[in-house]
This record gives structure tokens, C-alpha cells and sequence, in this order.
């Protein structure tokens, strides 16, 4: 999940969960909060009383758009939630890819464990995780790289460039591949002296 999509699903959360949980506190338990706390414009029931009573629901049912907008905003608020959901669950990895000639495809994790053998090759690299992501049309591969503390990150990608990423262009063509580099270095261990 990248950066932008977590910072969005944390301030929606925040947004939506602490007025609905604030509200509920208030309305829930109205002796916690206290009538001198809340705005004047609060609305709040006497102890002993229901939000809507009878009459006031019975009177709201006799109007012929009330049970249908009620549900019609449920059921909006249901998919929204839904949607968002599925829209969550989805990793964004790309699992098969439809090659050009009918009937054959292209594993996206074999694909990318291909590009991970080929990358640890490079000199000067010590691990490397990728990961294939993105739409079946624009992809974008992810590599994560751990370099020995010799190594030239400059080099590193030049070689990235021109031999790992081409070659993926090629098996994946005529698709987009864009690709996000990350580098770290392995520490050298420290020698104990006794």
C-alpha cells in the first residue's frame, strides 16, 4: 500500500470515527458527558425517554417519501462502505498477465521472481525483493534492494537500467513498466576488540 493511499485511509478514519464515536458516547450514555459539557444545540433526551417516539415515528411513516429515502440512503451508505472495502482488500499485485498470442499468460509472481534473480547478479548486490503491481496495461515494479557497503548505488542502477528493466519491458511488451528503485546499505558488522 503506498503512502498517499494509507495517509487517505487514516484521515478518513479519523474523520468519520471520532465525531460518530463522540456522538455516540453522547448519546449512549448521557450521564458521562453531562448536559453542561455539550452545545446548547445538542440534542439530548431526558433520562427515561426515547429519541423517537411513537407518535413522532408514526407521523414521519405517513409521509409517502420517508421509508424510501431512508432506505435509498442505507443502502447508498451500505456500497460506499462496500465499495471502500473491496477497494482496501485489493493488494494491487498483478497476478497474470494475457500475452499477445491467444490462450497463453505470464505469472506475475514468476515474473517478478525473475526479476529478483536477475537483479541479485548485479555486483554489489546482497538482496533484492520485488514486486509487481499496477494495472494489466501500465505495471509498475517495485525493487527493494540491500548493497553491499562497497558498492555504487550510482552503478547499481545503471546496470538496473540498461540490462534487468529492458529485458522485463521485452517479456511484458507492449505494455508501460515503470519501475521505483529502493536502496539500502548492509553495515559493515563492528569488529569487538578484547
Amino acid at each position: 500500500m503506498n503512502r498517499l493511499r494509507s495517509g487517505v485511509n487514516r484521515a478518513v478514519l479519523v474523520c468519520a470515527g471520532l465525531p460518530l464515536t463522540a456522538a455516540g458516547i453522547a448519546l449512549g450514555f448521557p450521564e458521562v458527558v453531562g448536559r453542561d459539557q455539550v452545545p446548547s444545540w445538542w440534542p439530548l433526551a431526558a433520562s427515561g425517554t426515547v429519541w423517537v417516539d411513537r407518535a413522532a415515528l408514526a407521523h414521519w411513516r405517513d409521509h409517502d417519501w420517508w421509508a424510501p429515502a431512508v432506505l435509498a440512503g442505507l443502502a447508498a451508505a451500505l456500497l460506499l462502505c462496500l465499495g471502500w472495502c473491496l477497494h482496501q482488500a485489493r493488494s494491487g499485485r498483478v497476478s497474470t498477465l494475457p500475452l499477445d498470442r491467444a490462450g497463453l499468460t505470464l505469472d506475475g509472481a514468476a515474473l517478478a521472481q525473475a526479476v529478483a534473480r536477475q537483479t541479485r547478479t548485479v555486483p554489489g548486490v546482497t538482496q533484492a525483493r520485488v514486486r509487481l503491481a499496477g494495472r494489466s496495461r501500465r505495471l509498475r515494479v517495485r525493487l527493494h534492494l540491500v548493497l553491499a557497503p562497497d558498492a555504487s548505488p550510482a552503478a547499481v542502477l545503471a546496470h538496473i537500467g540498461t540490462h534487468t528493466l529492458p529485458e522485463a519491458r521485452k517479456a511484458i511488451a507492449p505494455r508501460h513498466l515503470d519501475a521505483e528503485v529502493r536502496l539500502r546499505v548492509r553495515r559493515r558488522p563492528r569488529r569487538r576488540v578484547s
